[in-house]
C-alpha cells in the first residue's frame, strides 16, 4: 500500500491516506490502496472499528482531475465505478467506520466521508461538492447521500452552487457529528471508537445493518427487520452477558462477541 498506511491500535484500525503530491486526490491507485487497507481490517477478527483520515492538509481534496480529464463517457463510467464501489463497500462494512476529516474534503473526498458511519471534523476542515463548477456532477454517490444526511433543500444548494463550507457550518447542518481542534482530531476519533468497541459487537453490527436498511425501507418493513435482529441476539452469549451483568449491577461488562 504505497499511498496508505495501516495501524492497529487495540480493536481499532487506522487507515491514513498520504498521497501528499495530490493532497490525497482519489485516483485508481489510491482507491486500490484504500481497499487493501479495508481487506486487512476485515480479515482481522480483533478489529471492531475503523478510522480513516488523511495526512497533511487534506482528508481527500477530491478526485484526480488529471486522471479523469481525457476519458470518454464509457471510460469515465468504468472509472467512476471504482469510487462508487468503494463507497458502497464502506457503507456495507460490518463494523462502524469513522471519518476523521483533517482538512479539505471536497468532491470525491466528501463522497467517501459521507459513506462512513460517523464524521468528525477538525476546526480547519473545508467540505463541499464543487463538481458543477467543473461542468460535471458527483460520480460516486454524492447526490444520493447528501440529501439523506442534511435534507434535500440544503443538499441542493450545496450541489447546485458547488460552495465550500467550513467545519462549523458542516456541524450546524448535521454533515459532521462534531468539530474538534486539529491536534485533538485523532484522539477524539479513537475515543469514540473505543466507546463503540466496549459494547457487544454482534449488537453494534446488527444495529448498523438495521440503520442502513431504514434508508430505503418503509417503517413497517424496517421494524420487522429490527425485530428479527433483536430476537436473533437473544441466542447469543453477549445478550446473557450484557443483560445478566446489568441485573447483577456489574460495572465493567466484558463481551466475548459470540
Amino acid at each position: 500500500m504505497e499511498n496508505v498506511s495501516y495501524q492497529k491500535t487495540g480493536n481499532t484500525a487506522l487507515i491514513t491516506l498520504h498521497k501528499q503530491d495530490t493532497m490525497n486526490a482519489l485516483c485508481k491507485s489510491l482507491i486500490a490502496d484504500i481497499n487493501a487497507g479495508l481487506d486487512q481490517a476485515e480479515a482481522d477478527a480483533e478489529i471492531y472499528t475503523i478510522v480513516i483520515t488523511g495526512y497533511g492538509k487534506a482528508f481527500i481534496a477530491g478526485a484526480d482531475i488529471d486522471e479523469m480529464y481525457g476519458k470518454s463517457p464509457s471510460e469515465i463510467w468504468d472509472w467512476s465505478a471504482l469510487g462508487s464501489s468503494l463507497n458502497l463497500r464502506l457503507e456495507k462494512m460490518p463494523c462502524p467506520v469513522i471519518a476523521a476529516i483533517n482538512g479539505y474534503a471536497l468532491g470525491g473526498g466528501l463522497e467517501l466521508a459521507m459513506a462512513c458511519d460517523i464524521r468528525i471534523a477538525s476546526g480547519n476542515a473545508k467540505l463541499g461538492l464543487p463538481e458543477a463548477g467543473l461542468g460535471v456532477i458527483c460520480g460516486a454517490g454524492g447526490t444520493q447521500r447528501l440529501p439523506h444526511i442534511v435534507g434535500e433543500g440544503i443538499a441542493k444548494e450545496m450541489i447546485f452552487t458547488g460552495k465550500t463550507i467550513d467545519a462549523e457550518e458542516a456541524y450546524r447542518i448535521g454533515l459532521v457529528n462534531r468539530v474538534v481542534s486539529p491536534d485533538a482530531l485523532l484522539e477524539e476519533a479513537f475515543a469514540l471508537a473505543n466507546s463503540i468497541n466496549q459494547n457487544g459487537q454482534l449488537a453494534v453490527r446488527a444495529a448498523k445493518e438495521a440503520v442502513r436498511f431504514a434508508r430505503n425501507a418503509g417503517i413497517e418493513d424496517g421494524c420487522i427487520l429490527e425485530r428479527q435482529k433483536f430476537s436473533a441476539l437473544f441466542e447469543t452469549e453477549d445478550q446473557k452477558t450484557g443483560m445478566g451483568g446489568f441485573l447483577r449491577k456489574e460495572k465493567n461488562i466484558v463481551f466475548k462477541n459470540r
